[in-house]
This record gives structure tokens, C-alpha cells and sequence, in this order.
């Protein structure tokens, strides 16, 4: 909690007629900060932070902490087994990194009815477009049966490993460079056509 120490004293009440005035311009006795790591931030959080004139408002709720995966790219791209990919010496933007992964999978048989397996990896590249650590499935279908759902992770993360280093422009290098990617494979390809 914020506001632990009292070695200086607590706030005046609110509308006190006594408030704490600095000392007049060229004071010999100026008033210096508190010894490192103690500090009292009014309002922020701790026994001071909230209003005392209104009910329950004692204690200000801290603010909610970063969301996990902050930084994070998101999903760029999905990669499906019918997609084209183009023949570009250099990729240039975040939309031809999905196709340059459709290069290097190669997506498991699926026979049998649709059930449309999908999954989602997550990875990074460096500048030069090579592997920053090692890329991870993310999200899958969990309605797929577990063998085919085994081998198709298992091509997902074998075709990035495959395909890197790629071939990056240096603009997009540098805007990429060691932040997570995330590209979601599908086993068939997306169908228009809506069930009757």
C-alpha cells in the first residue's frame, strides 16, 4: 500500500484552517524530500487516498494493472492451405508475413468431416528475421481429435521454424523487432457458403 511511512506528519482534515504553507523564498530551513523510498503521494491509493466525506470512499481503488500481453502485435495474418504466396524478395508490411509462412507448411491430411481445425502461434523475429526464441501455439480447436490436433501444432510450429530467417525490409525489421506475432493456421479454407 502506498503511504506506509508517517515519519512526516498526516495531511491536514480536509478544509483544515491551518494548512501546511512552504517556508518564504530564501528560508534557512527549506523543507527537503523525504529519505529514499518514502514518499506520501496524496491520492494516490493508501489510508489518504480517497474522500472521507463519502461513504465507502475511504480507500481510492488502485488503478487495474497492465493487460497481459501488452506490446503485443496481435493476430497479423491467417495462413490457410489454398492461399497463394507471392514471389516478393523483401517483405515489406505485416500482411506478407502470413504467406511467406504458407511457403514452408505442410498442413496434415485431414479426412473425414470438416471440424475445423485451427491454430493460433505466436513468435518473434529479430531485424535481420530471424527466430527470437522459440514460437508457441497460443490458441487451438479443442473440438478436433486429439492426434489430428497433435500433428497439425506440431506443423504450425515446424513451418515457422522452417521458414526464418525471412527476408525483411529494414523498415519493417526495425518496427518488429522482438515484439510477439501472431498468425492463425487453418486446415481448410474458410467456406462462403452457409449451411441450409
Amino acid at each position: 500500500m502506498a503511504q506506509g511511512t508517517t515519519d512526516f506528519g498526516l495531511p491536514p482534515a480536509s478544509g483544515s484552517q491551518n494548512p501546511v504553507l512552504p517556508p518564504p523564498s530564501g528560508s534557512q530551513n527549506p523543507v527537503l524530500p523525504p529519505p529514499s523510498g518514502q514518499r506520501y503521494v496524496p491520492g494516490v491509493g493508501g489510508r489518504f487516498g480517497g474522500e472521507t466525506d463519502v461513504p465507502g470512499g475511504s480507500i481510492r481503488p488502485t488503478p487495474p494493472a497492465p493487460r497481459a500481453g501488452s506490446g503485443e502485435i496481435g493476430v497479423v495474418g491467417t495462413v490457410d492451405p489454398t492461399m497463394t504466396t507471392p514471389d516478393a524478395e523483401a517483405l515489406d508490411r505485416l500482411s506478407d508475413i502470413a504467406p511467406a509462412l504458407r511457403r514452408c507448411w505442410a498442413p496434415p491430411a485431414i479426412t473425414g468431416p470438416d471440424t475445423g481445425v485451427m491454430a493460433t502461434v505466436r513468435f518473434s523475429l529479430r531485424r535481420d528475421g530471424s527466430l527470437f526464441g522459440q514460437p508457441r501455439v497460443t490458441w487451438e480447436t479443442r473440438r478436433t481429435e486429439a492426434d489430428l490436433r497433435q500433428r497439425f501444432t506440431d506443423s504450425v510450429v515446424a513451418a515457422v521454424h522452417a521458414c526464418t530467417p525471412m527476408r525483411l525490409s529494414p523498415k519493417l525489421g526495425a518496427a518488429i523487432a522482438g515484439r510477439p506475432l501472431s498468425i492463425r493456421f487453418h486446415g481448410r479454407a474458410p467456406s462462403n457458403e452457409r449451411p441450409i
